[in-house]
């Protein structure tokens, strides 16, 4: 009985030793270069790319990197010559490849031994089986003994995209779709340099996207095959022409659609303004933000700045953003100006310009700082944010710091309003309402204003 435990345990032993992944933990994926799907037509040469994440912070003696061996599916035949590049980190290594049966073997001039975590790239062209199957390839690491370090590289996100995200590429029929019908283009009207593209969505289901071709080589990949009309903007002015191909995927296309030809003018069109411009006051400066134009070619938004004296604005210090960021309409823009500034009455603005420096109308926001609550009296019924809404200032009390807080009593001592600033804030407002939502009764209110442990009184007239 105790001669068989031990052999079970033994067996046990062998077994996790032949099959554990080791220290070096990796995982990774293949993708076809410049695509997002894992699709390659059959009999077809394509170039391919896989991507690794190795891990080597815990790595044993004997899990030094020396090779990485690929194994390529039935019918995937590389050749020794289509080897093109391995890149840690973006950085080409010195490598050469080595072919042997259906194996690509990667071996590298120097062997890796120390403990980064790297991002690993190998790029080479292969020919596709003439099946259509569901191709699955391995990857495996090698030490400088030629022996596998752990198993096969598991399947994973690692380069970061959208796109196939494991070791499986699908073969399809080498058979393009047919011509995609329907297309036309139109240079805009409206003073812009943009042309729209229309065309007729292809009823062929294997359809992944479209390819707009300007001036012949100029490539638009429009991937979302619901997708049928297309905006090109910021086209240099001139005269240009268009076609479109119907792709499953890149190496896989259509015969190209007839020419259209069209004349794109200047552009004299001004951008949209930008929207929804905030203009309050922190412990940081004074934060200025805005929502983006809705016009495609704004290229930068300008912050522009003067006083109640001064006739023109001008631009702030720093005070020129890029639009590249405004990937979608949730996209905020912020710009904070830590100037110090006295009291009194500001302007800010923000202008939105594009590629042509074609500039929106301006949209503002006046900024008042005082060291007493302002407007006084103030009327809650009023059109006008200016006078609808009282504002208390923290500099009332100078040169003091803490939780900043506002009471606000009637004349009968009863307390109707209690505002409490968030971390940051430098001023709060009334609108004259209750704690009920009420707007309350026209009349002298009692204001407690504190600061740390200081506070000032005054009062405050409302007037309906």
């Amino acid at each position: 009985m105790k001669n068989s435990v031990l052999i079970f345990i033994l067996i046990i032993s062998l077994l996790f030793a032949q099959y554990s992944f080791g220290a070096v933990t990796s995982i990774g994926e293949i993708n076809v270069a410049g695509e997002t799907k894992g699709i390659v037509p059959a009999s077809s040469t394509v170039p391919l790319i896989v991507t690794l994440i190795i891990d080597r912070s815990l790595a044993e003696p004997g899990e030094e990197i020396k090779i990485i061996e690929i194994i390529m599916p039935a019918g995937f035949v590389p050749q020794v010559s289509d080897f093109d590049h391995i890149l840690r980190d973006g950085k080409k290594l010195n490598a050469k490849a080595v072919l042997s049966g259906n194996v690509l073997r990667v071996e590298l001039v120097r062997t890796i031994t120390d403990d980064q975590n790297s991002i690993f790239e190998i790029g080479f062209d292969c020919r596709t089986s003439n099946n259509v199957f569901e191709a699955e390839f391995r990857v495996l690491l090698r030490n400088s003994k030629d022996e596998p370090i752990g198993e096969f590289i598991r399947e994973g996100q690692a380069d970061g995209k959208v796109n196939n995200n494991d070791f499986t590429l699908q073969v399809i029929p080498n058979v393009p779709p047919a011509p995609v019908l329907g297309f036309t283009a139109e240079a805009d009207k409206t003073g812009e340099n943009d042309v729209t593209l229309r065309w007729e969505k292809s009823t062929d289901p294997d359809v992944n996207g479209y390819l707009i071709y300007r001036d012949k080589d100029f490539q638009i990949n429009v991937e979302k095959r619901a997708s049928t009309t297309f905006r090109d903007v910021n086209v240099l002015p001139g005269n240009h022409t268009y076609e479109i191909t119907a792709y499953k995927t890149l190496f896989l296309q259509s015969e190209r659609s007839p020419i259209q030809t069209v004349e794109v003018s200047e552009d004299t069109a001004a951008p949209e303004p930008p929207i929804m411009l905030s203009v309050v006051t922190s412990s940081e400066g004074v934060e200025v933000s805005w929502k983006p134009s809705v016009s495609r070619d704004v290229l930068k938004y300008q912050i522009l700045f003067g006083s109640s004296e001064s006739v023109t604005l001008e631009l702030l210090p720093n005070g020129e953003i890029s639009a590249e960021k405004a990937a979608n309409e949730s996209t905020e823009y912020k710009f904070v100006d830590n100037r110090p500034l006295s009291i009194g009455s500001f302007t800010y603005a923000v202008v939105a310009i594009d590629e042509a420096d074609n500039e929106s109308a301006l949209i503002k926001k006046r900024l008042r700082i005082f060291d007493k609550p302002y407007p006084n009296p103030f009327t809650p019924l009023s059109n006008d944010p200016d006078f609808n809404t009282v504002v208390f200032p923290a500099r009332v009390i100078e040169d003091v710091e803490g939780e900043f807080s506002v009471l606000l009593f009637n004349l009968n001592g009863v307390l109707v309003k209690t505002l409490t600033a968030q971390l940051g804030e430098t001023q709060l407002k009334w609108d004259g309402k209750n704690e009920s939502g009420e707007v309350v009764e026209s009349g002298i209110y009692i204001y407690q204003l504190q600061v740390g442990d200081s506070y000032k009184t005054g009062t405050i007239i409302l007037a309906k």
